[in-house]
């Protein structure tokens, strides 16, 4: 083999490793981002959905990790979320009834009055927030003052009573579900997570069953921290 024809074969042969070399670097380089994207993936499911399906469409990165949707009952049934007498024990409506209520303003569900449902939230960030209000489908529900330390006693059916929350309001309750006494305020501490207890107006529409429910609640922040979760479920 002459000189020339040997360095055309040395230099074929070093073309073709380095090219085998590249094919290498770049299916592991595949390999990386394809690994980088799944974790990414599974981080913004993980944030997305919470306890099978409630998933968070909020606005900013702040007040998602601020608050977390941990569970909810909205069914059309009676001892929800596990509070004895909680609820409507008439299962045959299929609604969450609002504008249709026969009863007198913010009687019990068996008693005729407007549906009730209850959130479970837990506070994540290292300060205390206020939750101003909490916005169903558009529909703004404010805290009930009038249940401040009072116990939860939804068989009373008392209007005004301050033994659950009236009509278009909201009160806390810690997740123990033997302690009775409602919050005294609207604050939720560092950490702490609560049961919200919502009873829905009497104006707006009834909320069908197996309908998706827009939560927004309001803490104060630049923007809301939303959730989407379904009407007639418990998660």
């Amino acid at each position: 083999m002459t000189q020339n024809n040997l360095k055309s074969c040395i230099r074929k042969t070093t073309s073709s490793k380095r090219r085998g070399v590249s094919e290498i670097i770049g299916s592991l380089l595949l390999v990386v981002i394809t690994v980088a994207g799944a974790v990414l993936l599974m981080t913004f499911l993980d944030e997305s959905f919470v306890s099978g399906g409630m998933a968070v469409s909020s606005s900013t990165d702040s007040t998602i990790k601020t608050l977390k949707l941990r569970a909810y009952d909205t069914r059309d049934g009676n001892n929800l979320m596990g509070y004895i007498g909680l609820g409507d024990s008439n299962l045959t409506d299929n609604i969450l009834c609002r504008d249709t209520c026969i009863g007198s303003s913010n009687m019990h569900p068996d008693l005729g009055g407007s549906g009730i449902i209850v959130m479970q939230i837990e506070n994540r960030s290292v300060n205390s927030i206020f939750l101003k209000n909490i916005y169903l489908d558009n529909i703004s529900h404010f805290w009930d003052s009038s249940t401040s330390e009072n116990l939860l006693d939804p068989g009373m059916g008392i209007p005004g009573s301050g033994d659950f929350p009236a009509d278009g309001t909201f009160s806390i309750l810690s997740t123990d579900i033997n302690d009775l006494t409602q919050g005294n305020d609207n604050q939720i501490q560092s950490g702490e997570t609560v049961n919200v207890l919502v009873k829905l107006d009497t104006i707006n529409q009834d909320i069908q069953l197996s309908k998706t429910i827009r939560v927004q609640l309001n803490i104060g922040a630049n923007s809301l921290a939303e959730f989407l979760i379904e009407s007639g479920d418990a998660r």
